[in-house]
Formats: structure tokens, C-alpha cells, sequence
């Protein structure tokens, strides 16, 4: 599905290091690390928005579709929920059965200024999904939400997965827990340029929450 091999140097990027992974069907990622090491710019170059990180260092099957929910919700102001997931090519049915799958049935006609944060954020989920993707990117998207609201996104978001078994999800997060509910797999990123530290399952004999606290320890 999707193969990084990542030499950031070589190729001036102010940011990402050595970086050697791949991504399979029904891969659940989490990927942890400090503020600021560049986790967004990673998923950046994985949607293909960074130009720096083209040739063979980001190889991507050809028919693979990416669905990418930012840390922003991104919804176009003036457009109702229903035409913002029109304008990624769902039909009626679909956009109908997205807005259920996600609560929103009952906002389908609202402006995204009239939504909350989490509703805004369930919206571009629905929209992200409306594309049909074989891999999902999540960016924070539990920052800012309080913890109820931040644990209702959760199931959703494995609810999700649940139903769509060779979806592959990479979600940034700040929070291990975050991982120990939603992933297979973690990744953690660190150092100054920021290299992938950390690519290994996560089983119930290994969560996330004590390989984020080892990997941490050298630099307490």
C-alpha cells in the first residue's frame, strides 16, 4: 500500500531525518512522539502535500486513496455539511448513511459555524470517509475536544475501522492511551532531524502507554 524511505537530509528537508517503514491493509497506527518533531510534516508527506519528500521516498500504490481529517476541520464556511461532503463526490445515499454512521444525521443542512468543535470534527471525518479511502489520516484529532467528547470520537473512529478491515489508519496523537484503544501498531518519532525511533505491533502484552514512557526516559 504505502512505503517510506525517507533520507530528509539528502534532500535538504528542514525537518525529517531517516525515516524506513511501510503501511499495510488494515495497518492501525499510532504515531507518538514529542511537540514539534514533526509528526504533522510525516502525515504531510504521506498525503503527498510536501513536494520535498517526492521520488521514491514516499512510494504509494497507484489506485490508493487517502482520506485525511486535519487538525482543522477545514469544512468550506458557506457550505452547508451535506454540500461539503457533496463536493468530494458522495451522493445523496452516501452522504445520508456517512451523517448516521457519524450522528449527524440531524445536521446535514447546518453551516459548519453552527456546529461544535466535536460535531465540526465528526463532519470532516464523515467527508474524509466519503472518498472511500484505503488510508486514513488523523492529525490530533482529539486535541481541544474535553474528555467525554474525546472518548465518543474514539469509539467512533474504531467503530469505523471495525466495519472497514483493510482501512489503514495513521493517526498523530499526543496521548499513548490514544494508541492502547485505537492501535495495532505504534510508531514513535524523535531526534533533531527526527528519525522513526520506534515501528513495532502493539499486543496486549505491550502497550503504548509504557513503550511512550521507556522511550522517553534517556532524554527525562
Amino acid at each position: 500500500m504505502l512505503e517510506l524511505q525517507i533520507d530528509g537530509q539528502a534532500s535538504g528537508h528542514p525537518v525529517l531525518g531517516a525515516i524506513t517503514a511501510r503501511v499495510a491493509a488494515g495497518d492501525r497506527i499510532c504515531l507518538l512522539g514529542p511537540s514539534g518533531i514533526g509528526k504533522t510534516t510525516l502525515l504531510n508527506g504521506i498525503a503527498g502535500l510536501d513536494r520535498r519528500l517526492g521520488g521514491r521516498m514516499i512510494q504509494r500504490s497507484r489506485t490508493l486513496r487517502i482520506g485525511y481529517l486535519f487538525q482543522e476541520h477545514r469544512l468550506l464556511p458557506w457550505r452547508s455539511v451535506r454540500q461539503n461532503l457533496a463536493m468530494v463526490g458522495a451522493s445523496n445515499a452516501e452522504i445520508e448513511r456517512l451523517l448516521t454512521q457519524v450522528g449527524l444525521a440531524d445536521a446535514a443542512e447546518a453551516l459548519p459555524d453552527q456546529l461544535s468543535l466535536g460535531m465540526a470534527r465528526r463532519a470532516a471525518l464523515a467527508r474524509s470517509l466519503a472518498i472511500k479511502p484505503d488510508l486514513l489520516l488523523l492529525d490530533e484529532p482529539f486535541a481541544s475536544l474535553d474528555p467525554d467528547r474525546a472518548a465518543e470520537l474514539r469509539r467512533l473512529i474504531t467503530r469505523l475501522l471495525d466495519a472497514h478491515p483493510r482501512m489503514a489508519m495513521i493517526c498523530v496523537t499526543h496521548d499513548a492511551r490514544d494508541a492502547d484503544d485505537l492501535a495495532n501498531r505504534l510508531w514513535y518519532l524523535d531526534g533533531a532531524p527526527a528519525e522513526l525511533l520506534w515501528d513495532q505491533p502493539l499486543t496486549a502484552a505491550t502497550s503504548a502507554s509504557g513503550i511512550s514512557e521507556r522511550l522517553r526516559a534517556p532524554c527525562a
